[in-house]
Formats: C-alpha cells, sequence, structure tokens
C-alpha cells in the first residue's frame, strides 16, 4: 500500500505544470530630453499608465526615471514605449 501512494505521489508531482512566479524588476531609463521642471511629472505620468508599475520616479538633475515594475505584467519595451509616446524617448541605463 505504501508503495502505490508513493507511486501517486511522485506521478502527481511529475504531472503538475511547473509554476513561473513572477517578480519585481527595477530599471533606471536616461531620458535625456526631459529639459523643464513639468517634463518628469509626464514622464511620470506616461510611465504610470502602463500596467505592472509599482514605483515611478522621474528627476530632472541626472534627466532619469526609475521604475519598478512587475515583470508578469509589464516589460522594459513598453515602458520604453509609454515615454516616446509623449516625446521622450528614453533608453536603459541599468537594471536588476
Amino acid at each position: 500500500m505504501k508503495k502505490i501512494l508513493n507511486v501517486a505521489m511522485l506521478a502527481m508531482i511529475i504531472s503538475t505544470p511547473s509554476i513561473a512566479f513572477a517578480g519585481e524588476q527595477t530599471v533606471k531609463l536616461s531620458v535625456p530630453d526631459m529639459n523643464c521642471a513639468s517634463c518628469p511629472y509626464m514622464v511620470k505620468q506616461a510611465i504610470s499608465t502602463v500596467d505592472g508599475i509599482k514605483i515611478v520616479e522621474a528627476t530632472m538633475e541626472d534627466r532619469s526615471a526609475t521604475v519598478t515594475f512587475d515583470d508578469a505584467l509589464t516589460n522594459v519595451d513598453e515602458i520604453r514605449e509609454a515615454t516616446a509616446s509623449i516625446g521622450y524617448p528614453s533608453t536603459v541605463v541599468s537594471t536588476n
């Protein structure tokens, strides 16, 4: 009986699809066309409309945006498209 239970348990484990868990990712984007006090606000608003965005910080000092997002819902390309769609093309500086 114990052997049958072990075989059944093994079969159940093998037949269960593996689950890939999504995680939070953070990316820093260079947004060189930000040149006024309202630019970071507009960039932040555009990025915030993308599904899966958790935190957005945009600064004029180094003309960048740091974005934390759920990688199951969005990706870096979609975030970059959001900035480009309002006239602020961006490039990736770093990710983690």
